[in-house]
């Protein structure tokens, strides 16, 4: 259903971590693929092995490397992710009952967080439909929060 299109850093303990919070959800079938989208490094070649994971070799800025993984995903619905911030336990919920009745709509997904979260929420990832991804994005460059702006996302926190 759903193909996670991860960003990878030299940060792989993070890398890590964000692929051990998916594997529960790609047991259950709520994510259908996991595109790790980065360097050749042996470190990330070696993740992906482990893992499971897609790997696809791409140079540039967050919004290039995003483009590339999506271009290959095979899922209905794509959700943008990097190395931090780690999903945490409770992120399933809101994301499956968007997908259940948000229409089609794209959703960001915000950390959880206090007071200042609710003012101005760090961003997990974009959620949307893969036929709905902007074929000219990124046209200057962009990430997570310039793709959120331009699709006009509903917030889900969890």
């Amino acid at each position: 259903m759903i193909s996670v299109v991860l960003v990878a850093s030299e940060d792989l303990p993070g890398l890590a971590a964000q692929m051990t919070m998916l594997v529960p959800a790609a047991v259950d079938g709520l994510v259908k693929e996991v595109v790790l989208v980065g360097d050749d490094g042996p470190g990330v070649q070696a993740l992906a092995e482990d893992s499971g994971a897609r790997l696809v070799t791409a140079r540039g800025d967050v919004g290039a490397r995003l483009a590339a993984g999506v271009a290959v995903a095979r899922g209905d619905w794509v959700l943008t992710l990097r190395a931090a911030p780690a999903l945490r336990e409770g992120w399933r919920e809101p994301v499956e009952k968007h997908l259940a009745g948000g229409a089609g709509a794209p959703a960001a997904l915000a950390i959880p967080g206090g007071l200042l979260s609710k003012l101005s929420p760090r961003l997990h990832g974009v959620l949307v439909r893969r036929l709905d991804w902007p074929q000219n994005w990124p046209a200057s460059g962009g990430d997570e929060r310039a793709l959120a702006r331009s699709l006009k996302v509903r917030t889900l926190r969890y």
